[in-house]
């Protein structure tokens, strides 16, 4: 008998949770973060989650794996630098990943599957799952399933409403002509279907994602703004469930306060404002500086902290950023940042900005901020003016802002507002809680094993309302494909 399931007998309680990520840290990002505080609340709460993600250092053989522990949660690797890409169809079905997320599987009996992000692994992990029978939820952290890009922002600068043939196949044959029939790519679609051209390439590759998110029992979205985005692109309403992403608001203040007290007596002149976050097109850090730099307001300066990827492989944004700081000396770009240095680096700050241009999906550093108690000033997009708990746009409310997307005139005015003001961020809305959004997804696993499998698993904390049912018949490949093409 496998050690892990001899140790669940024993213990009779809590739930063997399966995390599908693109990462984990110490990789750095939103979603790795969000994540590993999912699962230190799930093992608060009794339970065991066990990791499967990417390792894109290229130290290993590709597809291989390697097990190793990271606070207590098992995490196996597979090794996956990209670059393996011969057509679109590539970016959404990687058959060898799908082979090894079975093992994973079989050997890892998993209660319930959440997967958070499947770049790398393609859509088709959906179906690596399915096949394995084993109950799934999927959090959309971005709008990769929609758009291969993943922030429905083309290579021209336009925000995307939804997925529409014409302007995808111009927008990936500019991003990736290498993937592209007109280019050097395959003419294969993601089933091997012969293609005529990039539209047909386009259009099979939304096809197979959509479908593919059919697959999952349960979809979650982090905000009610990109819920929508999901409901423009045809998903089923029915299907959506917003579960806003919690944050550590009670430990990062604390920190935070701490932080501030030791330094209360160091002489502070101005104001300074921070971006923070990995720094990319969509999110309009250049534009801010841009901004800034022109106004030249006195006393204020910009303190820019986050990873600085090229774009698709792109780097000319970084490099009229670094260019722009490089003459400006009131404006600095930090670059990346450890986890561990969030409170220290908010510490030294008076307010955060988040300038995005694309439909943002939540928005973690500026509830982080609000948490610490600093002012926030937010472009319109997405789910950002949801941290202000205001609808007003260009006014100050509370210690925030809220300013008109891509209307850089008004963010100067709110950068000389911001500047000649002491607001703090008292009053404002509290973010949730990770416990709380913790809670809500432990419930829907919960949900979803009774659905699948008729059968009540035993927990630490049960939920009394909550009954077993009689298990549904199987549906086999074929019922789960076409459940998810709609089918009765």
């Amino acid at each position: 008998m496998d050690p892990r399931e001899s140790a669940k007998q024993v213990q009779k309680t809590g739930l063997d949770v399966g995390f599908l990520c693109a990462g984990w840290p110490p990789d750095v990002g939103g979603v790795e973060s969000h994540a590993q505080d999912l699962a230190r609340a799930l093992a608060a709460r009794g339970h065991r989650v066990h990791v499967f993600c990417l390792d894109t250092s290229g130290a290993h053989e590709p597809f291989s794996t390697h097990t190793t522990r990271v606070d207590g949660v098992t995490v196996r690797r597979m090794a996956y630098a990209y670059g393996d890409h011969d057509r679109l169809a590539a970016v959404v079905v990687n058959s060898k990943a799908e082979d090894a997320i079975h093992g994973w599987l079989a050997e890892t009996p998993c209660d319930v599957v959440h997967v958070h992000h499947l770049t790398g692994f393609g859509m088709g992990a959906l179906r690596a799952v399915a096949d394995i029978g084993a109950p799934c939820v999927m959090t959309l952290h971005d709008y990769w399933p929609l758009c291969p890009r993943g922030q429905m922002l083309s290579a021209a600068g336009a925000i995307c409403e939804r997925p529409e043939t014409d302007a995808c196949a111009t927008c990936l044959s500019a991003t990736w002509p290498h993937l592209m029939p007109s280019g050097s790519g395959l003419p294969s679609g993601p089933r091997n279907e012969a293609l005529a051209d990039d539209h047909a390439a386009v259009d099979l590759r939304t096809v197979f994602a959509l479908e593919m998110l059919g697959l999952p029992h349960r979809l979650f979205t982090p905000s009610a703004a990109a819920r929508e985005v999901y409901l423009r692109a045809g998903l089923d309403g029915g299907r959506l469930t917003v579960c806003e992403n919690g944050v550590e608001v009670a430990e990062l203040a604390e920190q935070v306060e701490r932080l501030r007290s030791e330094s209360s007596g160091e002489e502070s002149t101005g104001r300074k404002l921070g971006i923070l976050g990995t720094v990319l097109p969509s999110k309009g850090v250049l534009e801010l500086a841009r901004v800034f730099a022109s106004a030249a307001i006195e006393g204020l300066t910009l303190e820019i902290h986050g990873n600085l990827p090229t774009y698709h492989g792109d780097d000319s944004y970084l490099t009229e950023l670094k260019a722009l700081a490089a003459a400006t000396p009131t404006l600095t770009v930090h670059g990346p940042y450890a986890r561990e240095d969030l409170p220290g680096i908010l510490a030294g700050l008076d307010g955060v900005a988040a300038p995005s241009r694309w439909e943002e999906v939540f928005g973690l550093s500026v509830r982080e901020a609000r948490a610490a108690g600093l002012p926030v000033l937010v472009s319109s997009a997405g789910a950002l003016p949801d941290v202000v708990g205001a609808d007003d746009i260009g006014a100050a409310q509370r210690g925030a802002w809220i300013v008109a997307r891509d209307e850089w005139a008004a963010w100067a005015e709110a950068l000389r507002e911001f500047a000649e003001s002491r607001a703090c961020g008292a009053g404002a809305t509290e973010p949730r809680s990770t416990e709380a959004m913790m809670l809500q997804l432990e419930r829907a696993y919960v949900e979803v094993i009774l659905e699948t499998t008729g059968s009540m698993p035993e927990l630490v904390h049960p939920f009394e309302d909550l009954s077993p049912e009689p298990a549904p018949a199987k549906a086999g490949l074929f019922g789960r494909l076409k459940r998810a093409l709609g089918g009765n």
